[in-house]
């Protein structure tokens, strides 16, 4: 059995405007898209600032922290279990197997190389084994409203894009100007959403459902 995370809390004064656009919808597509492309048994879990319906089988946690901020991305770490740990503005559009089996069998975080800068890592996707609940626990605090991927860069961690080449990419960074290829998992990140840009984008019509 694995973990599938994600984050979603209403909009408050540490989000950024874009978070206004999501709501139930996004976790229950997202949630479709696991199911669709992961073989592997896995429980959905949705760590938020209160209990809501959904119509799909999911679980909830509730957060530690009342108005939450993007620090608090990590806190699903807590858990201690294999997870596969996403933000609502991912669309999983393969088969998705292998990463599952990386969490189940590695030993460290594996992250993918930020878009802007491949000198260093980001936290658009997080393939995380068993055992790393003290990434939580041990959080010191330090890196401002970029705190989780601050303290993540200090963790020794594998990169996504030399285990993994091309299954977990960005929309901006990478889909965008070259297209899907053969992408398993697409992160958006800032402006431009999928919702903004299913209408003309088949792939998105496809996997975002």
């Amino acid at each position: 059995m694995i973990t599938v995370a994600v984050p979603f809390w209403q909009t408050n004064q540490h989000s950024k405007s874009f978070s206004s656009r999501y709501n139930e919808s996004w976790v229950e597509r997202l949630y479709r898209g696991f199911a669709r492309n992961l073989t592997v048994p896995f429980n959905f879990v949705v760590f938020t600032d209160r209990v809501r319906e959904y119509s799909v089988p999911v679980s909830q946690e509730l957060l530690s922290n009342p108005t939450p901020g993007y620090a608090d991305c990590l806190e699903p770490y807590r858990l201690g279990e294999p997870m596969i740990l996403v933000g609502l503005d991912t669309v999983i559009t393969g088969n998705i197997d292998h990463l599952a089996d990386y969490c189940l069998t590695a030993d460290k975080i594996a992250l993918p190389l930020d878009p802007y800068n491949r000198a260093r890592t980001c936290n658009g996707v997080a393939l995380v084994p068993a055992g790393l609940d003290w990434i939580w626990h041990d959080f010191d605090g330090d890196g401002g409203d970029q705190a989780d991927m601050v303290w993540l860069r200090k963790q020794n961690c594998a990169v996504l894009d030399e285990a993994f080449p091309g299954h977990v990419v960005s929309y901006k960074g990478h889909v965008k100007a070259n297209g899907l290829g053969g992408a398993r998992i697409v992160y958006f990140h800032g402006q431009e959403k999928a919702d903004q840009i299913a209408d003309q984008t088949p792939w998105v019509r496809e996997h975002w459902a």
